[in-house]
């Protein structure tokens, strides 16, 4: 496996209007932290996927569209903006991830019930492989992420680090 880490809208907006949402990040704080440190110490690619919205005022270059700084990215990340929650759609995500060479993504953010969701099927469609990080999503009910990781492929970095090339 051939793998990519998609880090999907832990954005100030989305934390900022919703506690729950961001008392559940906060909780997965390092387990996401860890999986870009994980990637970046494999050198494998690391993009961060942010969700454009202008009714909110969610756009490039303003606080909403920022994220949260307590996540571990970098300028030099591969960044994609979307404006529907599968991360695919309308996006050239798919051409991205196969020109990295990639086979499979590995999903860490939010929302569990949401974009992430949406990121997965959308994968699928595309015909790569999506896993989804244990304790790597986020939502702003914990029940969203139960569902999440047991409806989805979820995978453990100690078992990434076994089965990536």
């Amino acid at each position: 496996m051939k793998p990519v880490l998609l880090v999907v809208d832990i954005q100030n907006a989305w934390l900022d209007e919703n506690k729950d949402l961001k008392r559940s990040v906060e909780k997965r704080l390092d387990a996401i932290n860890e999986a870009i440190d994980w990637f970046r110490s494999h050198k494998r690619p690391i993009i961060v996927i942010s969700h454009e919205d202008r009714e909110t005022g969610t756009l490039p270059g303003t606080k909403p569209f920022a994220f949260a700084k307590s996540v571990k990215i970098r300028d030099s990340d591969i960044r994609v903006t979307k404006r529907y929650p599968n991360s695919f759609n309308k996006t050239g995500l798919e051409g991205i991830v196969r020109k990295l060479g990639c086979d499979a993504v590995v999903i860490v953010g939010l929302s569990a019930s949401g974009c992430v969701l949406g990121t997965v099927f959308g994968a699928i469609d595309s015909d790569i492989t999506p896993y989804l990080l244990k304790d790597g999503v986020a939502s702003h009910k914990e029940d969203h992420v139960r569902f999440a990781e047991e409806i989805c492929d979820t995978i453990t970095l100690d078992k990434l680090e076994r089965i990536a090339e």
